[in-house]
């Protein structure tokens, strides 16, 4: 039985002589591919089960690739060292419907609960991600390295996008289990360490939401609509979508009833510069159109990133983002001395811990806040004043005092 050095080259060009012919792997003893006259090739490995010499295949040349047959192959001759059959295995492979089949069934029973845009959001991550990688695999063998080396080549290119595709994964493998078409707690996802998430988040301080503010009166007349779409969103803290997206039924007031936000149907108070706001607002009070015509469901990008781009180089606010007004509110709530559960309740939060990540205080707040808590704590215990550091010295035991001999 001739060995070779079995390579992706050899396997793609080797051609039958007129009958079968099997080319067997010198690393890794019973692997090999064999080629049928016809010129089918197939995966195969040869071994004794149970006294008898089997061949069994493992996949069509073209369908798996080298590596990954070569480490089917092991995994079956560890199986039968173990004295199995995994001849049984590959009979409930092909009951197991693959991941492209189970994402199918997985879009079916779990769509109808989603919002719309997380609808659009796991197709495109589907389709561009992870389908191309797994979605020929049986779901029950994508394991934790095929989803490691995934995970990291898409790492290189975008890490935030690979961290989005990772917990979508993730999410599919649980419901999986759920199902009963993975083993419980085999989710090949677990101890994969996401990608660090960069810090880009900024917010406004007194002088800066003063130098916006001109920068926006500036630019009023070029792109009245935009500058009052963007101040919307420094007045409430709303996010983009839920500004743009507003119609005329969604004024109720002193609120913004808000029937499709991020975290679902929620009121957000409007004080009185917000309400002057939308008091003054061109056009007809239509319940059914929407308060900036021009830029809702997706509209009218590129005027808003232009006029938004000019009033920050205007302002000299460098680089600065829409979701930045979010933050800049989140945080000015919480140094006008505002609680986080509060906060969150206006920003439209459902844990607090999402709230602690937009309210980023300055060092100022912080130093006043210590001050505040030192002098409380000083004075609840009856603490003395401390002594100046000169005196220290003097106040120590003449053993204990420091040498201040000079050096030579």
């Amino acid at each position: 039985m001739s060995a070779f050095d079995l390579t992706p080259r050899l396997a793609r060009e080797s051609r039958s002589n007129g009958k079968d012919t099997i080319l067997f792997d010198k690393a890794l003893p019973g692997f090999g591919l064999r080629i049928h006259p016809s010129g089918r090739k197939v995966w195969i490995v040869q071994a004794r089960i149970e006294g008898r010499s089997r061949r069994i295949v493992i996949a069509r040349h073209g369908e798996m690739e080298l590596a990954e047959a070569r480490r089917r192959a092991r995994d079956m001759l560890a199986r039968i060292r173990a004295r199995g059959n995994p001849a049984d295995d590959i009979q409930r492979e092909k009951e197991t419907p693959t991941l492209r089949e189970f994402a199918d069934e997985y879009l079916r029973r779990c769509e109808p609960h989603w919002k719309p845009s997380g609808r659009r959001t796991m197709r495109i991550y589907l389709k561009a991600r992870i389908l191309p990688a797994f979605g020929k695999m049986p779901l029950d063998r994508i394991g934790p390295e095929d989803v490691a080396a995934w995970f990291d080549a898409a790492s290189k290119d975008k890490p935030g996008a690979a961290n989005r595709a990772l917990e979508i994964l993730r999410a599919m493998m649980n419901r999986a289990e759920e199902w009963g078409l993975r083993e419980r707690g085999s989710n090949p996802c677990l101890g994969i360490a996401k990608n660090p998430r960069n810090s880009v988040a900024r917010f406004l301080d007194a002088d800066e939401l003063a130098r916006l503010g001109r920068a926006l009166d500036a630019n009023e007349a070029h792109w009245p609509e935009a500058v009052a779409a963007i101040r919307l969103l420094a007045l409430t803290g709303c996010r983009r979508s839920e500004v743009l997206d507003l119609r005329w039924r969604d004024i109720a007031g002193d609120a913004l009833n808000l029937e499709d936000s991020k975290t679902g149907p929620r009121a957000v108070p409007l004080g009185e510069a917000a309400r002057a706001l939308i008091e003054a607002l061109p056009g007809a009070r239509d319940p059914e159109a929407f308060l900036f015509p021009r830029h809702a469901e997706g509209r009218g990008t590129y005027s808003l990133t232009t006029c938004w781009q000019t009033v920050c180089a205007d302002a000299g606010l460098g680089r600065l983002r829409l979701h930045d007004l979010r933050h800049t509110a989140a945080s000015q709530a919480v140094m006008a001395g505002e609680n986080l559960p509060l906060v969150g309740k206006l920003l439209g939060h459902r844990r607090h811990r999402t709230t602690a990540g937009y309210a980023h205080l300055d060092d100022a707040h912080l130093v006043e806040a210590a001050e505040k808590v030192g002098k409380m704590i000083a004075k609840a215990m009856e603490t003395p004043s401390l002594k100046p550091q000169a005196d220290f010295a003097e106040a120590l035991p003449s053993a204990r005092r420091p040498s201040l001999t000079p050096l030579a």
